[in-house]
């Protein structure tokens, strides 16, 4: 199966959660999300995309916030309201059929941006410029998702999750998505980063992406593969997985003038 766009992959993902916001992440993510929502005590959360509902019902009944989440599926957001349409926190949530590079939120609407699982799926550049445009200077960009160890300066694990799925954009090596992000204003405020097991196999199947393709690449790249990733002969490999906290800061007196 080849995904022409993203909204096809977040539909297709819909039901099992494999790839955006599983069910075996929840509590090592959202502990974290929980620890900063009530450390800032945002007043307005935007939320990227859908994702897995246990994360908004979560966020809902932690927070008195209004939430905003921007989703560019419309069948998923039907199936939304169908499901929790009667929900007394709904009167708090907000939907916006939209694109995530093209965002629809006003500039300086949000205390917090939540974006777990899709920043490899995006337009990298294009939707960090977006996503501090709708911070409100002090706010909170909060990411979860997987990056590539330092010491795998070639990337090769970025080929391997192109792959298996075309829409894959970029891993950042861990210390570079930190650099990169504070240079577009975002400083670091709190992170964690551990290692998840994948089976890149099982990813594949699921995907209905070419195995014979990935059981070349990882033939060919065997020895890197072992050495940063401890890849196992069943394909499992370790990744690491940072969940990170960033407050939109205001640009230097010099950028303003």
């Amino acid at each position: 199966m080849k995904f022409e766009t993203l909204q096809q992959l977040l539909e297709y993902d819909a039901s099992l959660h494999t790839l955006i916001e599983p069910d075996s992440r929840f509590e090592m993510v959202f502990d974290r999300l929980k620890d900063c929502i009530e450390t800032y005590k945002p007043h307005v959360i935007v939320k990227i995309g859908l994702g897995n509902p246990k994360y908004i019902e979560a966020i809902m009944q932690l927070s008195k916030a209004l939430c905003v989440v921007v989703e560019p599926s419309l069948a998923l957001l039907q199936s939304f309201y169908t499901r929790f349409g009667t929900q007394e926190w709904m009167n708090r949530l907000y939907t916006i059929a939209g694109n995530f590079n093209d965002f629809p939120i006003d500039y300086y609407k949000a205390d917090m941006v939540v974006c777990i699982d899709c920043l490899d799926l995006l337009d990298t550049g294009r939707a960090i410029d977006e996503f501090r445009r709708a911070l409100q200077f002090e706010g909170v960009f909060f990411l979860a998702g997987f990056v590539l160890p330092n010491d795998d300066i070639e990337g090769i694990f970025d080929e391997i999750a192109h792959a298996i799925n075309p829409l894959h954009t970029d891993y950042y090596l861990e210390d570079d998505l930190k650099t990169f992000l504070t240079l577009n204003e975002f400083g670091l405020a709190k992170f964690h980063t551990e290692r998840v097991a994948v089976n890149l196999f099982m990813v594949t199947e699921y995907l209905k992406a070419n195995t014979d393709g990935l059981k070349q690449l990882i033939e060919e790249n065997k020895e890197l593969l072992w050495k940063f990733y401890n890849i196992q002969e069943d394909g499992t490999v370790a990744l690491p997985y940072m969940i990170s906290a960033y407050i939109r800061q205001k640009p230097s007196s010099d950028e303003t003038i």
